[in-house]
């Protein structure tokens, strides 16, 4: 799992494909630490981050142990 800000995130993409990654999951951090951001925005970034990992690797979790139940 890889943290992309917005930014950048159409070149993760093409970076993960030319490495051959394509499924690399990336999860969208909206403002850059530099890029002028609100107080308080970087924490709800942290936060939301947080979540999607959380649930991205959750669901990965599950869906592995299914998987492994199922075959």
């Amino acid at each position: 799992m890889t943290l992309c800000q917005s930014i950048f995130m159409e070149l993760a993409r093409t970076e993960a494909k030319f490495f051959g990654v394509a499924k690399l999951p990336l999860v969208e951090i909206p403002h850059h630490p530099s890029g002028g951001a609100r107080p308080g925005e970087h924490r709800a970034d942290a936060e939301g981050a947080v979540g999607l990992v959380n649930e991205r690797l959750t669901l990965a979790a599950r869906t592995s142990v299914q998987q492994r139940r199922v075959g």
